[in-house]
């Protein structure tokens, strides 16, 4: 397998043949290459550089390409549909993956899924080549280091998304780059150096990014998050205390007084978005589609709004809720339809599997099926009640870990939670987690570091089948994603599967 191809941004495309006036001979003249003697030279050529490593993480994009797309394979959605928070009144591979049953399925088309998912990790070589370009650029010294610490940015938040659905995996080293036409078989790095890898480029990234920047750039503050984000993932929660308290005392974040305004059109800017995947609803490749996903087609919303009426909040988490969250504002039980008629879970196939989760609320400029919310990666809120846990596991339970959980259930019209042991406590965390980022794609993350992913999965499994189903149960295996085994065949096994499958 080839795993250190020429990934760069710098791509010789067609050549021409141009007549010569003077002669009868053919002189073959390339007008388009692209030399890296002359790109990236300006403040502009790096912006541009790292511009084109936005690409994957895209809201438009379909079938893996986007990592952040509204269909199964997105990976908000594919992260929450696999555990209690989200489903699909469709069927077909959304019962799949709510039920955890990927193991025994390498024939469905989930095993798609995942082969587009770690072939994404391609992408560690390319940001590294951009970065290499930009280091050696005659850009101005300041124009280099921001731009480059974008690239690291960036390169780390894809190393967390390859790390959360799989683990560790394969990096090419400098050299493996710079010789590009010799064939190579490149392994999955070991968890001490893959830590090595994210932690350098986070770590450059915090040193050297801003405070803030324009929507949908790399801030320190994004930076930090990514970082405390893998720290959780390796439950390494002292370093993740301080950095949750090294992000709070950055002074830039805050709550929203009302939960529905984080993820409305009109409040884009507002302060307690971290990171954000910039949406535009005039453009088919920039959409939020989530509404259009959870939508009921009949369901009256923006004018020319359409829905494809498939995803649902399953009743049993909805129930988990107290009747007087105000996070519960944005999930519908009940509509009246375009026709009048009043649509709810007796009369309603979608309604039947679950409550309609439309967190991103009306774009009223919304046409079709796309939307122009920005849609929400990582939030002020998750630093507070991160922050809580940690101190919980780090040290137990006092007054400031009780407090910045107790800011979060305030916003939503609860009580105070105080006196609780370690492990109340820590199940309260949980359950306040679930409650507050549902459809945000922090659920799978969440019940894996409480050990609770494959339990919660066998408690729906038990429930489906003592109806009519025969799913099979299943264990801690599935925290990670199975790697697809084309690529293991490809690298001769020089990719190791990961255990149990």
């Amino acid at each position: 397998m080839i795993t250190n191809k020429n990934n760069g941004f710098l791509a010789t495309i067609l050549a021409v043949f141009v007549l010569a006036l003077s002669s009868c001979n053919l002189y073959r003249e390339d007008y388009t290459e692209i030399s890296v003697d002359d790109f990236p030279k300006t403040e502009n050529d790096l912006k541009l550089a790292v511009n084109a490593l936005m690409y994957e993480f895209g809201t438009g994009y379909w079938d893996g390409e986007s990592i952040y797309g509204a269909n199964y394979q997105g990976y908000q959605v594919m992260s929450d549909m696999t555990t209690d928070v989200l489903w699909s009144c469709w069927g077909w591979e959304s019962d799949v993956l709510y039920y955890q049953q990927w193991k025994d399925n390498n024939t469905s088309s989930i095993s798609g899924y995942f082969y587009n998912a770690f072939a994404h990790y391609q992408f560690l070589s390319k940001a590294r080549n951009v970065i290499r370009r930009i280091e050696a650029s005659e850009a101005p010294e300041d124009a280099k280091i921001q731009y480059a610490a974008e690239a690291h940015a960036l390169r780390g938040w894809m190393g967390l998304y390859l790390y959360d659905n799989f683990g560790p995996v394969p990096v090419a080293t400098d050299a493996q780059l710079d010789d590009p036409l010799t064939f190579n078989y490149i392994g999955r790095l070991s968890e001490e150096q893959y830590d090595s890898v994210m932690t350098e480029d986070l770590t450059y990234a915090i040193d050297n990014l801003p405070l803030t920047a324009p929507r949908g750039r790399m801030t320190k503050g994004i930076a930090m998050t990514l970082l405390l984000k893998y720290r959780m993932m390796q439950g390494r929660f002292v370093e993740a205390e301080q950095l949750c308290r090294d992000i709070i005392e950055l002074g830039v974040y805050n709550l929203q007084p009302n939960y529905a305004d984080i993820f409305a059109v009109d409040n884009k800017d507002n302060t307690e978005i971290i990171l954000c995947v910039p949406a535009n609803s005039s453009s088919s490749w920039t959409a939020n589609y989530m509404v259009a996903e959870v939508l009921p087609a009949d369901m009256p919303w923006a004018e020319k709004a359409t829905g494809w009426g498939g995803y649902v909040m399953p009743w049993a988490f909805y129930n988990t809720f107290n009747y007087a969250d105000k996070r519960l504002s944005c999930v519908h039980t009940d509509y009246y339809n375009t026709s009048g008629k009043y649509m709810d879970k007796t009369n309603s196939a979608q309604l039947s599997y679950g409550a309609l989760p439309l967190k991103y609320g009306l774009d009223p400029d919304m046409t079709g099926s796309q939307s122009g919310n920005d849609l929400v990666i990582y939030r002020y809120a998750d630093i507070l009640l991160s922050l809580a846990e940690c101190i919980a596991r780090n040290s137990g339970v006092n007054a400031e870990a009780e407090s910045l959980l107790n800011q979060v259930r305030r916003r939503a019209g609860l009580g105070d939670i105080m006196g609780y042991n370690t492990n109340d406590f820590l199940d309260a965390i949980l359950t306040e987690r679930g409650h507050e980022f549902w459809m945000e794609g922090l659920r799978r993350q969440d019940l894996i570091r409480f050990g609770k992913y494959a339990e919660y999965a066998n408690t729906r499994i038990a429930a489906a089948n003592a109806t009519s189903a025969a799913y099979y149960t299943v264990d801690e295996v599935h925290n990670r994603y199975p790697i697809p085994q084309s690529f293991i065949d490809e690298s001769k096994s020089h990719i190791e599967q990961n255990p149990g499958y």
